[in-house]
Formats: structure tokens, C-alpha cells, sequence
């Protein structure tokens, strides 16, 4: 007997960076591409009969969408309902307001008291009924301040040491958690938070280290759950791989910028196995989105190159443009080379799915290693250091060492060498 279910997470729907308006549906291309593959993970959960969506955070791109977005979002989750396929949805911390007390964006599906819909919004643990059995969901949303800076013991402490606390009660939580789930059903952990061995992608590191409370992946990776379902990270991971139960950020389902340029992204499917007698076996899979292609072409100019918009077109030629957002960065032209065609350049970037920029890179001269003269070396050894130096002297190497040759001699005997010819 197993139980199967599909984790995703960071949909962030509403990031319209790199976009343009659709006249004919009226939203932002960018805002299409996270549809779609919001779409395409859809589709893979009822392609596969799953028992569960579990999502782990970030719906929104902010947390007061428009409600295009909403729209697009709930269609979506209605179709998993339909199939009847219980969702249990987190709380990210860009589905959180700043202020305390506020809804979060995700708290209207939880008002709703939709059938097989769970919003955690608060630490909670869940019994939800599958068609292939009861699953136990422990979750922990997006551990926030503002709850703990109402209160008179942590209202005035800083940032670092109200993080400390934060993450002292997180890992309370999740030991609490632990305590109390049945051992004879599977269980998994879901939360949206860092955790403090986790790789970032890109200008993504830059914008949380500091800032976020961090948890440890060894407390993370209690071994009373069978799987870990972390959202918050974008890029796709498993922090325990080597052991049970695997701590798994699915990573964002589409790119949201070039640092993202080079990381798949997806979803992951999960299978935990009961067998009638011995321990349960917990095996993933993830399963790509088709999410938009980000390309960097990086073109070189040689320095003698007479038409250097002819290299960058060369360049170009060689990619795959069609549907990518491309940047495209070359060295900047030596004085006395011809400037950049931009127009011909554009041309040539034209089936871009978006261009998003030509851009000069600055070339710093390479300065080359200096041969060192000293006193221990001969008038002819001294010659030949200082012409290696200087790369314009390389072919009158010869003669300057004839001219070496007659000074040593007039020098050691007083006469000039009027028959030396060089």
C-alpha cells in the first residue's frame, strides 16, 4: 500500500519583470508563464492520481494581489477539488502583511471552508482523509515577528536576538510536533522558512542572509516524519540526502530573474510506501516545469577585430533565441576600433521573448608579470630581461644584443670597436 502526493512551492504569481502586455488576454506575458506552469503542476497531480497537493509557501508575488491573480490562482485549486485531491496550503512570508493581525493572502480559502482545502496560517498539525489513507501534515507557516513584538518580553529586542528567539521556538515546535503524531500513520513536515545549509541562486542569498530567522537542517530532519516539504528557497534541493527522512525545497516552479538563469525548476512527486509489515520507505522524484528561458550571451571581441558589430552578430547567430529573456554583454571597443551597431544588434536579438539589455563590459588591461634585472646578471643577461619586458623590442632582439656586444668591449678595453659593424 502507498500513498502519493505532489509538493511545489514560490509561485510568487504576479511578477510581471521581463514582460509585456498580452492585448488578447490582457495580463502581462510573465504573469502567463508562472500560470502556465502553475498549469502544468495541475495537470501532473491529476495525471498522476495523487492522494495530496501540499504547498509550501509564497502564492503571490506580494501579499495584497490583484484580484486577476487571485482569480488565476483559485481556478486552479478548484480543478485539484474537483478531482478530489485535499490541498493543504502554507504561509509564506510574501503571503504575510506587516502588520499584525492582518489577513494573509491565503486566509480567504481557509474562510471559505472549502471541502479538502487547509490553510495554515499557524503552527498546526492535520489528520487529512486520502483515498489511499490518512497522511499527518505537521506545518509551520512563515515564522513572523510582528505576533512576538506584541508582546512586552521581545518588543524591544533587535533584530538578531529576536531571530534567536524565533528559531528557539520554531524548534520547540517542531519537537512538539514530533511528540504527538501517531508512529502507525506517515507523516510528513511542511514549512516556509531558511534553513541554514540551503544554497541560494543568484541576488536571492543577498536578500535573506541576515534578515530571516534560520533553522538547522538537523532539526529540520526529525526522524519521526517520513518527508520534509520546504518552501521559501528557490532553488531545488535536498539538505539530507543521505539519510531519512529527505528535507526537500522544491525551489520556485518558474524563473524569476538570471540568477535563477542556469537552476531547473519544478515540482516533486513523493511516494511513501506502507508495506503490511516493516518500516515505511519514502522515495521523490522531481518533475520539471516548462518555465521560461533565461539566457546570458557573454560575445568577445578580439582586439584587432576591424568590425567588432560583425563578432557580436556572429555571436548571436550562434544561440537559440526564440522565447528566451536575453542579455547580452560584450567588451567595450578599443579607441581605435569602430563602434557598436546597436540597431544591427537589436536586429539581430529581435526574436527575443524579451530583450533585457546590451550591455558594454569595461576591460581592464592585464598587466603582465615584470622579468626582474639585478646585479648578478651579465650586461647581455640584463639585455635580454629588460627586452622581455617590452614586447615591442622582441624583433630588434639581435640587434640591440650586437650594440651590447661592442659597449662590453669599448668598456673593458678602453678603445672604441670601430670594426664591429652591427
Amino acid at each position: 500500500m502507498g500513498l502519493r502526493f505532489l509538493h511545489f512551492a514560490d509561485l510568487h504569481l504576479g511578477v510581471e519583470t521581463y514582460g509585456r502586455l498580452d492585448p488578447q488576454s490582457g495580463l502581462n506575458t510573465r504573469v502567463q508563464d508562472f500560470v502556465y506552469c502553475l498549469a502544468a503542476v495541475v495537470d501532473l497531480a491529476l495525471r498522476e492520481r495523487v492522494d495530496l497537493v501540499l504547498f509550501a509557501g509564497d502564492a503571490y508575488k506580494t501579499c495584497d494581489p490583484e484580484p486577476t491573480y487571485q482569480r488565476e490562482f483559485a481556478q486552479h485549486l478548484r480543478r485539484l477539488r474537483q478531482a478530489g485531491i485535499p490541498v493543504v496550503l502554507v504561509v509564506g512570508n510574501h503571503d504575510t502583511p506587516a502588520a499584525y493581525g492582518r489577513a494573509t493572502a491565503l486566509d480567504i480559502f481557509g474562510v471559505l471552508e472549502l471541502d479538502n482545502t487547509h490553510v495554515i496560517r499557524r503552527p498546526q498539525l492535520l489528520r487529512i482523509e486520502t483515498r489511499n489513507g490518512p497522511l499527518q501534515v505537521a506545518g509551520l507557516p512563515w515564522p513572523t515577528r510582528h505576533s512576538l513584538r506584541t508582546r512586552d518580553e521581545y518588543k524591544d529586542l533587535p533584530q538578531e536576538a529576536l531571530n534567536q528567539e524565533i528559531q528557539g521556538i520554531c524548534a520547540e515546535q517542531i519537537a512538539e510536533f514530533a511528540r504527538t503524531l501517531d508512529p502507525r500513520l506517515p507523516a510528513v513536515f511542511t514549512a516556509h522558512l531558511a534553513a541554514a545549509e540551503a544554497t541560494y541562486s543568484g541576488s536571492e542569498r543577498t536578500a535573506v542572509i541576515g534578515q530571516d530567522p534560520v533553522l538547522l537542517t538537523s532539526t529540520l530532519a526529525n526522524p519521526a516524519f517520513d518527508y520534509v516539504a520546504l518552501g521559501h528557497v528557490h532553488k531545488h534541493q535536498d539538505l539530507h540526502p543521505q539519510a531519512a527522512p529527505s528535507v526537500v525545497y522544491a525551489g520556485s516552479i518558474e524563473r524569476l530573474n538570471f540568477g535563477e538563469e542556469h537552476d531547473p525548476k519544478g515540482c516533486c512527486l513523493v511516494h511513501i510506501e506502507t508495506p503490511p509489515s516493516g518500516e515505511r520507505r519514502t522515495t521523490w522524484e522531481f518533475a520539471s516545469t516548462p518555465a521560461r528561458r533565461f539566457l546570458t550571451i557573454e560575445a568577445e571581441i578580439p582586439r584587432d577585430a576591424a568590425d567588432p558589430t560583425a563578432c557580436l552578430l556572429e555571436t548571436i547567430a550562434a544561440h537559440q533565441l526564440e522565447g528566451a529573456v536575453v542579455r547580452l554583454t560584450y567588451p567595450q571597443p578599443g579607441p581605435d576600433q569602430a563602434p557598436v551597431d546597436l540597431a544591427r544588434v537589436r536586429a539581430a536579438l529581435a526574436p527575443t521573448h524579451h530583450l533585457a539589455g546590451i550591455l558594454p563590459r569595461l576591460v581592464t588591461p592585464t598587466r603582465l608579470r615584470r622579468a626582474t634585472v639585478d646585479r648578478e646578471l651579465d650586461l647581455s643577461q640584463a639585455l635580454d630581461r629588460y627586452i622581455d619586458n617590452l614586447p615591442e623590442l622582441q624583433g630588434q632582439r639581435q640587434t640591440l644584443q650586437q650594440y651590447a656586444g661592442r659597449l662590453r668591449q669599448e668598456l673593458e678595453t678602453g678603445e672604441r670597436a670601430e670594426d664591429l659593424q652591427p
